[in-house]
């Protein structure tokens, strides 16, 4: 009897682990189609995930390496909107709903993706979905979206203009960011995963997603994706230079209204555009620093504007926010806020990109992991510790590097092999003690499993390297513009972030 209880215990363990699964991969693949789905997915999954904690009593809460910076976002973003200025339950409301939507966004990828395997199907999730957004791109473009109205383009500075696409996505910039992102992650799986067969088809998806990317005529993003490939190429592999000099070639010689585009970001002459958003940048560091502390609260932004409008003479002109990532969140959420949000958000880049070799960068991880790990050992006994934390995944480094340099008794060291084969050479008796069998087994080629597992692995290291270039894509586009700010665009950096953790934690 308790033989069968046992296994439909197990039975209701997987059906809850593969159902929580399909939740994540749900929210990822619906988040750039339909977000308010996305958002369902996602509760699903939040609920699934707590019978999972429920049900499975050997599945613990684990510690994300950037927990403690979040947490801190999360608390100065809070007192923001207590402290704001404009008593709106706006704030409020407008705060618990995006904010709550964010982490338990990164909360739930980053505690329930643990293998390769899920993974690898998170990406195709959300590699499915942006076939589908290229694809209403290119029929948007080929049908045409007359887009004079939209306020999208200055349409004395380029009467030629008529199409911009979006796609499912609401405004072209946002798609533009939205592609570089999808771009980088196909990078970085190409420098690092697949056979010919699958490099050929992640190269041609990335020409794909760049030609639609050219599409939206967004020259923030274009010079985003340039200095991306450029800084890539230049570290790591020349011959993503070769590429993107190809790509350059066909998009400038084949619009013509494209490459205008690039080449009126360096003329002397503004457009509407350009001096729009130098005005608000110039408008927005009074108001820094004015509020420095607690910012104007997480989402008021464009209800103190008006206050400091140095530029616009329309004042019926509703500016949302900053158009400059870095500015905006210093305004919104003061700059110690905005600090921990960086932390958070820079510290995810340089770990996916994997720079933990610095050893000042290593050090301050150290005590970024040590201290998170301490509030997690408090929370944790004042909660009655059912969830245990595993001490042993922050072994020391001395203790790591022993459980390196342990050998598999079964294999042969080089030096052994160097020995034997000088003992070879000086007697025939010591040439009959020659291990053949061990020799064999060295050389011999690895099994399939091994394969799977090697494949596995090399899809994860691209997996990270995708992830820190599209952190770094971001964070050159938010110079520009503050993407981020747009809905689906935060979700899927929350979403990205939480996966380059829980691929750090599977790489360690």
């Amino acid at each position: 009897m308790n033989r069968i209880s046992d296994i439909s215990q197990r039975k209701k363990i997987r059906d809850v682990e593969k159902w929580t699964m399909w939740a994540i991969w749900a929210e990822g693949f619906l988040l750039a189609l339909f977000p308010t789905l996305a958002t369902f997915a996602l509760m699903v999954g939040v609920v699934l995930w707590i019978a999972r904690l429920y049900v499975d009593k050997n599945f613990k809460l684990r510690p994300l390496p950037y927990d403690l910076p979040m947490a801190l976002f999360v608390t100065v973003g809070a007192a923001s909107v207590a402290f704001s200025p404009v008593r709106s339950f706006d704030l409020a409301y407008n705060f618990i709903i995006l904010m709550g939507t964010y982490i338990l966004t990164y909360v739930l990828i980053g505690q329930n993706i643990r293998t390769a395997e899920q993974i690898k199907f998170f990406i195709k999730a959300i590699g499915a979905s942006a076939v589908i957004v290229v694809l209403c791109g290119y029929f948007q473009y080929i049908f045409g979206v007359d887009i004079a109205d939209m306020k999208w383009i200055d349409g004395e500075a380029f009467p030629e203009l008529r199409k911009r696409v979006f796609s499912t996505l609401e405004n072209p910039n946002v798609l533009a960011g939205y592609l570089d992102v999808m771009i980088c992650i196909a990078l970085g799986i190409l420098a690092k995963f697949g056979d010919k067969k699958q490099k050929i088809l992640l190269v041609v998806a990335i020409v794909l997603m760049a030609a639609c990317l050219a599409m939206t005529y967004s020259r923030g993003a274009f010079l985003t994706m340039a200095a991306v490939f450029i800084i890539y190429g230049v570290i790591h592999d020349w011959r993503i230079l070769i590429l993107f000099i190809v790509l350059v070639a066909l998009l400038f010689f084949g619009d013509t209204t494209f490459s205008a585009r690039i080449v009126s970001i360096f003329t002397e002459t503004l457009d509407s555009s350009e001096g729009l958003r130098i005005g608000i940048w110039v408008s927005t560091i009074p108001m820094i620093a004015d509020h420095p502390f607690a910012g104007v609260g997480w989402g008021a932004f464009k209800y103190i504007y008006p206050q400091y409008n140095y530029y616009l003479a329309d004042t019926s002109i509703t500016i949302y926010h900053a158009h400059n990532l870095y500015l905006n969140t210093a305004a919104e959420v003061g700059i110690v806020g905005a600090l921990a949000y960086f932390w958070y958000f820079f510290g995810t880049m340089f770990m996916a990109l994997d720079l933990a070799s610095n050893r000042r960068y290593q050090f301050i991880t150290s005590m970024a992991e040590f201290i998170s790990l301490k509030i997690w050992e408090k929370l944790l006994s004042i909660f009655g510790g059912k969830f245990e934390m595993l001490k042993d995944k922050f072994k020391s480094k001395r203790e790591k590097k022993v459980d390196n340099e342990k050998r598999d008794p079964n294999l042969v060291h080089h030096d052994e092999l160097k020995r034997s084969s000088r003992k070879k050479k000086s007697s025939d008796k010591d040439d009959d003690k020659f291990d053949i069998q061990k020799f064999a087994e060295i050389t011999s080629a690895p099994t399939a499993k091994e394969i799977a597992e090697m494949k596995n692995n090399n899809l994860v290291e691209g997996v990270r390297l995708g992830i820190g270039l599209a952190f770094m894509s971001m964070a050159i586009n938010g110079f520009a513009d503050d993407l981020l700010f747009n809905i689906q665009s935060s979700m899927l950096m929350w979403q990205l972030g939480a996966l380059a953790a829980a691929a750090n934690l599977i790489k360690n």
